[in-house]
């Protein structure tokens, strides 16, 4: 009898070390409280959270005035990269967070982004504001104003000369046109000139390529026998034109010509006037240099050429057609003049040599004193190269036969994508071996929000299980431990059996699998539907968590609070040191080359490789920098999980 006891008492003890045992490692240390069973709660200036993320405030202020709201990106560094000599975006970047302004194009609030990252890059190709533009993370926060960056870009503008640029012989200048070095005109008008926010989403759209397809492809009936290049004049009435942007690599000049309507114009017969001698934006760059100096909004008034009389009037008259004409390549070293490979391109198709219809006229058909004119310089035909409209000052003054610009609805939402691995250790309370292995899942979560208000209202997760480097079962789940159960309108998941979404918690609470070798490689796709809610609520990867043998022994990363199945008796025992009043939980003492160790990590990046080959070793041996990153409390080697 005493005999089965004790072989009773032999097996028990086995089993309890197997369960206090995940990982095959040969130093597994048990740990053990102080004599009344529990450890002293670290105190909060001891505390790091091993968190690889910051929180950065972004001010973002575009300036408009025109109930203009608009769509940007932020991107850890240059979003433009140069493709046979043109600059163009690159698709194959990511941006670390997008927004949208309110309608007076500004943005604040507070982001996440990983903890390396030193500077960011604003980009958007919404009309109005200037882009890429290069900002450093300054004590927590980016902040842009444009008007102020602009004009410390103008601060580097040379003064206008006095007639001291050359231009071609077969141009005419307007009275008083002169430009600096930049070629920004001298007949500027004080005061940018911006069309409605309606009809800037509608230029923005139309002269721009479409799932790769462009004006060529989508609107053939537009570039036919020249019906949306030209503009009839049928009422006396001023005219402007005022620059909206330009997508061209080279530097263009634009002007004008007119001719009798119902005539058919020819190179003899045109005069080309000179309106902009540099159609270059001032965000422009070239080997590292501006070579631009146009906003949107720049409004030149345009003179009506009086052949008999030999002068120039304000007023473009009754009968007369306006074409357009850019001189591609063009401007260089402050001079305008022709390049054998460019040359003048007309809108009239007949007057090219290609016979290529250059220009796409498109009048705002609420009110038909606009008219949005886009170029083509070279071979692609987008029609952006070089984007205006036409001003028109009196009601009723063009011909209303030629297409409209099509409408189109403002940006309605925008959404950010969060990925990375989430890497657990399983003996948790006791130490375990820290190759922080035991259980990977690759996360990929894409939150959708209204562009106006910023409400969020919807999250696609995708959760793939890459890694089991523990020998104990463990399961996985999450929690949006910040929202309430009235946040969310429904869930819906997607991937193998075995799933529930745990209805008795305070907040939604989706176990996704309760053994991890059984769905190693295995995607889980998790769409949930939100009442508009505030998004930091629901910042990914929000509480993510494994439980270990049973569901009650819940392992979560340093200072994520368990769930209300979580067995809270465990803490303070072992190795565990949380300080539950103090919000500091899933820490260890370390005796080691750091004090300090955590129980599971969130890590910026979907590089699985990078970790893999770390199976029984110390996370820092197999990262020498992740030390110095703990010892700094997070202020040095920032990237040390890219860095072996």
């Amino acid at each position: 009898m005493k005999q089965q006891k004790m072989k009773q008492l032999v097996f028990l003890s086995l089993v309890s070390a197997l369960l206090l045992s995940g990982c095959a490692d040969k130093d597994v240390y048990q740990g053990g409280g102080e004599e009344d069973g529990k450890n002293t709660p670290l105190s909060p200036t001891e505390a790091f959270d091993f968190n690889l993320m910051q929180q950065v405030k972004v001010n973002v202020d575009y300036g408009f005035t025109n109930d203009y709201y608009i769509v940007f990106e932020l991107y850890s560094q240059n979003p433009m990269r140069e493709e046979n000599g043109s600059w163009v975006k690159d698709e194959s970047l990511s941006y670390v967070y997008t927004a949208s302004t309110n309608k007076k194009g500004q943005y604040s609030s507070t982001i996440q982004i990983s903890s390396d990252i030193t500077e960011l890059w604003l980009y958007t190709d919404y009309l109005g504001a200037i882009s890429p533009v290069r900002l450093a993370v300054s004590n927590g926060e980016i902040s842009y104003n444009q008007a102020d960056y602009i004009a410390a870009l103008q601060t580097k503008t040379r003064g206008v000369t006095s007639n001291g640029h050359n231009y071609l012989d077969d141009w005419m200048l307007m009275p008083g046109l002169d430009w600096d070095n930049y070629g920004l005109p001298s007949i500027v008008e004080k005061e940018l000139s911006l069309p409605s926010s309606t009809v800037l989403y509608s230029i923005k759209e139309t002269y721009n390529k479409i799932d790769g397809k462009k004006i060529k492809d989508l609107h053939p009936q537009w570039l036919n026998n020249n019906t949306t290049s030209e503009i009839k004049i049928t009422k006396a009435t001023e005219l402007s034109l005022v620059f909206i942007a330009s997508g061209a690599n080279w530097n263009n000049a634009v002007g004008y010509f007119t001719y009798p309507t119902g005539t058919t114009p020819t190179l003899n017969s045109i005069q080309k006037i000179l309106a902009f001698p540099n159609v270059s934006p001032i965000s422009k760059i070239s080997a590292e240099k501006r070579v631009g100096a146009l906003l949107s909004g720049h409004e030149v008034k345009l003179k009506y050429w009086n052949e008999e009389k030999q002068e120039f009037e304000d007023t473009f008259p009754e009968g007369i057609t306006i074409g357009w004409c850019l001189e591609g390549a063009s401007f260089k070293d402050g001079n305008v003049k022709r390049e054998s490979y460019a040359g003048t391109r007309y809108s009239y198709s007949s007057l090219n040599s290609d016979n290529e219809q250059r220009v796409v006229a498109l009048r705002d058909g609420s009110t038909d004193q606009i008219v949005a004119v886009g170029f083509e310089d070279n071979a692609d035909f987008d029609y952006c190269d070089a984007t205006f409209y036409l001003k028109i000052a009196n009601p009723g003054s063009i011909d209303t036969d030629a297409p409209e610009l099509p409408s189109v609805d403002p940006p309605s939402t925008v959404n950010n994508t969060t990925t990375g691995i989430l890497a657990f250790e399983d003996l948790w309370p006791s130490r375990g071996d820290y190759d922080m292995n035991d259980v990977m899942v690759e996360y990929k979560s894409t939150l959708y929000q209204n562009a106006l208000t910023g409400k969020a209202y919807r999250i696609v997760d995708e959760f793939t299980p890459l890694h089991n480097g523990g020998s104990l079962t463990s399961g996985f789940g999450y929690q949006l431990y910040k929202l309430g159960q009235d946040g969310v309108r429904s869930i819906q998941v997607d991937g193998p059996v075995g799933w529930k979404i745990e209805a008795d918690q305070s907040s939604p609470t989706i176990i996704l699998f309760d053994n991890v070798r059984s769905v190693i490689g295995k995607k889980y796709t998790v769409t949930i539907e939100l009442n508009d809610v505030d998004p930091k609520l629901v910042a990914s990867p929000y509480n993510p968590f494994i439980f270990v043998g049973s569901r009650d022994k819940e392992v979560h990363m340093v200072n994520y609070p368990p769930t209300a199945k979580a067995d809270k008796e465990l803490f303070n025992t072992y190795d565990d040191v949380s300080n539950a009043s103090a919000g500091i939980y899933y820490i260890s003492r370390y005796k080691g080359e750091v004090e300090l160790m955590p129980f599971g990590m969130n890590l910026p990046i979907i590089d699985f490789k990078l970790l893999a080959d770390g199976e029984g070793v110390k996370i820092y041996e197999t990262f020498p920098n992740f030390i110095g990153w703990v010892q700094s409390g997070g202020t040095k080697n920032k990237d040390w999980y890219k860095k072996k």
